[in-house]
């Protein structure tokens, strides 16, 4: 593998392509960055991007990446292209998609964001009592390759679960029937829930995966939904039939619309990505403080508790997504 230092995306180019615009020198997309509060044209190479953000030391993973795209361009691009839903019923392409999806969670810079900020917590509770060899080599460990290994380490712990729960999902194509386009951002897949609970198993669940500026997967609680809006409550056995069958709905509405770009906005860590140059919705957000920009946005919770039998701390951390949960920790 080579050690030469290199751009590595966290969101695929392949996929950028179906939100970007072809000129002379390549494929450019409309940018928002919401830490900046500005907006620009930018080449798909340059955006969604880190130099070595999947090497550590001689170690690279990008080959591991590249893999997972490999399977499922060749879907995406035709769902982009063609429209046509029936592919999405063969379980090898659900599969496949489905493997990508999970990892395309993980591997974005809001991960890594979010173990930082899980592993600052610890290292500054730590602070509070007097050291021993255990917590100062724990504090001396977070470092960008610390945090790069845990990233690593998620997604082979995750993404083989994850991708089995997205296999099993209700599965719909948003199509737009609107003039309002869809956005993407750098941070894609994004999770909804009435109810609250963003886990990917919770009941009621939708998921959301942009295609292009038409067209939308949306991924469902199979227990509850057949169609996109309205729930209906499935017995045991009609639940396998449910998942069988991909269905396509079609939305005219612009609230709807505004609605799904909303979570894209949301959830991004720093940019939102657009075929159009458009953003007038996306400052009235920032400036309403719906969008948080990535350095004022707390991503993990914690709260300390005590152990009743032998007064030790108990660490318990919670996210806003609750796949993403860490165990309890306990420190003496």
């Amino acid at each position: 593998m080579s050690n030469k230092t290199k751009k590595q995306h966290y969101v695929p180019q392949f996929y950028l392509k179906n939100f970007a615009n072809k000129n002379k020198n390549g494929f450019f997309i409309y940018c928002y960055d919401i830490n900046q509060n500005k907006q620009y044209p930018a080449n798909i190479r340059n955006i969604a991007e880190e130099k070595d953000f999947y090497k550590i030391g001689s170690e690279n993973f990008e080959e591991f990446f590249q893999n997972t795209e490999e399977l499922a361009s060749p879907i995406i691009n035709n769902l982009s292209k063609t429209k046509k839903i029936k592919p999405l019923n063969i379980s090898g392409n659900r599969y496949k998609l489905s493997f990508f999806m999970s990892v395309q969670y993980f591997r974005t810079n809001e991960m890594r964001q979010d173990l930082l900020e899980n592993f600052s917590k610890i290292s500054n509770h730590l602070k509070k009592y007097p050291m021993n060899t255990k917590m100062e080599m724990f504090n001396d460990q977070i470092d960008k390759k610390f945090i790069k290994h845990h990233q690593i380490n998620f997604i082979n712990k995750s993404s083989q679960e994850m991708t089995a729960s997205l296999v099993s999902k209700k599965w719909i194509v948003l199509k737009n029937k609107t003039e309002i386009d869809f956005i993407t951002s750098d941070n894609p897949i994004v999770l909804h829930n009435s109810n609250g609970l963003l886990g990917f198993a919770c009941e009621h669940i939708h998921i959301f995966y942009p295609i292009n500026p038409k067209l939308c997967l949306c991924l469902l609680d199979p227990e509850n939904y057949s169609n996109y809006k309205e729930p209906k409550k499935f017995k045991n056995n009609e639940i396998i039939l449910n998942i069988q069958k991909t269905k396509e709905h079609n939305i005219n509405s612009i609230d709807e619309i505004n609605f799904i770009n909303d979570l894209q906005a949301m959830n991004a860590t720093q940019h939102i990505f657009s075929k159009n140059d458009n953003f007038d919705r996306i400052k009235y957000l920032t400036e309403h403080k719906k969008i948080i920009p990535s350095n004022e946005r707390e991503r993990v919770k914690m709260k300390v508790l005590k152990n009743p039998k032998n007064g030790n701390d108990i660490l318990v951390f919670s996210h806003p997504n609750d796949n993403l949960n860490f165990e309890f920790k306990e420190f003496y």
